[in-house]
This record gives C-alpha cells, structure tokens and sequence, in this order.
C-alpha cells in the first residue's frame, strides 16, 4: 500500500513536471548547467551539470523506494508497540494500550503531513522558474 502511495506519486509528479517545464525543460532542468559561464569553465560546468543530472536521475527514481519504506517503517513500528503494550500485563490487554492508539493516530496525522510536505517538495523542485532578468523595480 505505502509502495502504491508511493508510485502514484511518481506518477503524478512527471505529468506535473512534463505539463509545467515540457520534456525538454525537464532535460535541461537535469542535466543543463545553470548560470552564467563563458569559455572553458562552460565546457567544465556542462561536463559537471551532466554528473549531477545522472545522479539527480537515480535520486529521482529512488523518491518512491524511499516514501515507501519510511512510511511502511513507521506504520510497522506504531503496531509493533501496540502488540508490546497489549502483551504488557496480563489480563489488562485491552487498557495499557489505550493512550498509545491516539498516538498512533497522531503519528498517522504526522506522517501524512509529512508525506504530503515531501512530496510538495519535490513537485517545486523541478517546477520552479529561473527568472529570465533581473526583475525591474515598481516606480509608484
């Protein structure tokens, strides 16, 4: 389930960045040097940008490997301590757990939050705009 949250995610987030930058802002977003340069530091910084870009590619497709596996960790430890906490005193199974169910409800909430700020996150990464020119002073 975290994988397929995951997975829809990823797939969301390349229509977005294909929709917002085009395949070939994409490109450039990834393997393009950005910022001024003239010369032979241009031919360094492209050779430079395109390792980045490589690397920035396998980073990229780790992204739902690693939503997965935080979200499954943390939902598996919340249940892991809800079984330790029932097995706790014998005969009141039922009642150590109790104040624990909320903070796995809190934890749930967290998580959420987090997932969703993560995955924001990454959307602005590559969506983001460089300003063409220096943005001219409002004269009122």
């Amino acid at each position: 389930m975290t994988l397929a949250m995951a997975l829809v995610f990823f797939a969301s987030w390349i229509v977005w960045s294909l929709r917002e930058v085009g395949p070939l802002g994409f490109l450039k977003e990834l393997f393009a040097p950005k910022g001024e340069s003239e010369g032979l530091l241009k031919v360094l910084m492209v050779v430079v940008f395109f390792a980045a870009g490589c690397l920035e590619v396998i980073s990229i497709l780790f992204r739902p490997i690693s939503l997965s596996f935080r979200l499954y960790g943390n939902i598996f430890a919340g249940e892991n301590l809800l079984e330790a906490m029932s097995k706790l005193v014998p005969g009141f199974g039922w009642l150590v757990p109790i104040p624990f169910y909320f903070l796995e409800l809190v934890m749930g909430l967290v998580q959420a939050l987090v997932f969703t700020l993560l995955t924001a996150v990454f959307t602005m990464l590559m969506c983001q705009h460089e300003s063409e020119g220096p943005a001219a002073a409002h004269v009122t």
